[in-house]
């Protein structure tokens, strides 16, 4: 299968609404290229005995947002939509460039191109993400998820995942069943599981994304305890979770509100991630209407976590 490789080059400012956006209009994925992650991982100690300063130089400071789409996209069509979307973006935020680049890219390409960006990265104290191609040499107390993402959403390295990553550590108790909407790469389910919760199920509409989950699963040791599927909420069997968690876009998570009640416990636990700052308000205000209390509220970036409590489960 053939993709069709999107490059926009932008600013530190925009780059997580332009990531949303692509999401939001079927990408299969989206990478981003920082140059001050680049700088980072150069100057740390003990990196490299010297660094080049024209090197460093030459990286500038455009940040660049690479999507993937099918080939199923016309791309006359796509390039239009992609232009339109960025004019919108840019009325609020300054996109720098906004130039937008082309090419054709094969599957196995994509799935292998990220590897050399990712390494071994702690989301708090405790919780450790690392590549299950790489050793890794834990610490007392560290909870380690080896992961493959593939070609599926989540290395960790997202401040969306890594928000929903804390907000589990601190919600999930020994026992807990919990469900994982959108799981992606499975890194959500995963460290619910290793937390101790007893029951998780992952669901996500994208089957690759599902099939790279079965085999985190695997890779982590909690196949017992995780069941992955492909679908929606709403599709599941009606269950009483602990904790519902969705990192997704913030219609989505708007969409669910009616629907969850049917899928949490009373008192339970709604985490949602993926919420632009601009939006984050329309989705409290929904959800308190709704039959929840906000508990919790964290930013980072230009993105919004929210921990909800349902009053009441139908």
């Amino acid at each position: 299968m053939k993709w069709t490789e999107v490059r926009i080059k932008t600013t530190g400012e925009a780059y997580d609404a332009i990531s949303e956006m692509l999401t939001s209009i079927g990408a299969g994925g989206v990478v981003i290229e920082d140059p001050k992650d680049i700088r980072k991982e150069i100057e740390k100690p003990g990196t490299l005995d010297y660094a080049d300063n024209e090197f460093l130089n030459s990286l500038g400071e455009d940040v660049t947002v690479k999507a993937y789409f099918p080939e199923s996209f016309n791309i006359n069509e796509l390039k239009q939509l992609i232009k339109e979307k960025l004019s919108y973006i840019s009325r609020f935020l300054d996109i720098g460039k906004g130039s937008i680049d082309f090419s054709e890219l094969c599957e196995d390409d994509w799935a292998n191109a990220w590897k050399k960006y990712y390494r071994p990265l702690h989301l708090s104290q405790r919780l450790v993400v690392t590549p299950s191609w790489e050793h890794y040499e834990s610490r007392e107390g560290e909870i380690v998820i080896r992961l493959d993402p593939g070609m599926a959403f989540g290395t960790g390295t997202h401040e969306t995942t890594q928000m929903c990553a804390i907000m589990l550590e601190k919600y999930t108790a020994k026992g807990d069943s919990v469900i994982d909407v959108g799981c992606g790469s499975g890194i959500l389910s995963i460290i619910a599981a290793k937390l101790g919760a007893s029951q998780v199920t992952a669901v996500d509409i994208d089957e690759i994304a599902v099939k790279v989950t079965k085999e985190n699963l695997v890779k982590n040791n909690v196949s017992g305890h995780v069941t992955a599927t492909v679908g929606v909420l709403a599709d599941l069997k009606k269950s009483k979770a602990d904790i519902v968690v969705a990192n997704i876009i913030a219609d989505v998570i708007i969409d669910m509100v009616n629907v969850l009640p049917y899928y949490l416990k009373a008192g339970g636990h709604f985490i949602a991630s993926g919420i632009i700052k601009e939006r984050a308000e329309e989705v409290r205000e929904v959800y308190c209407n709704r039959g929840f209390d906000i508990v919790e509220k964290m930013e980072k970036g230009e993105w919004v976590a929210m921990v909800f409590r349902c009053r009441s489960s139908l």
